[in-house]
């Protein structure tokens, strides 16, 4: 799929996939618009609003045990759907992102 085709959630997902460094040389060469700057500043936002502290050891090992890899990227996208609809959702400057996606910009903030 080309950059130009990414829909919101690929370009999220791909947006906190590296700024946390997990994704590929070809993913960071095929999403040259992701800026990793605003996805540290998202996750800052998640973090901030969390009442218990999270850590980048255990996030990475939640969301992406293996890496980034194309059954990650399905799991994750399912976990996502799965949070909007319980109602799992974090909103940041009017976006509304579901938790899943919240922890994956943290995980970004958190290895930078």
């Amino acid at each position: 799929m080309s950059a130009a085709t990414l829909d919101r959630r690929h370009v999220l997902m791909a947006l906190a996939a590296l700024s946390a460094g997990a994704a590929t040389p070809a993913a960071a060469g095929a999403l040259p618009q992701i800026d990793p700057e605003g996805a540290r500043r998202i996750g800052q936002a998640y973090l901030a609003g969390r009442a218990k502290p999270l850590d980048a050891k255990r996030l990475q090992a939640e969301l992406l045990p293996a890496g980034w890899t194309p059954a990650a990227t399905a799991k994750l996208r399912a976990r996502a759907a799965a949070d909007f609809r319980a109602g799992r959702l974090f909103v940041h400057r009017g976006w509304r992102l579901s938790d899943t996606e919240g922890r994956l910009f943290a995980l970004a903030a958190l290895t930078a």
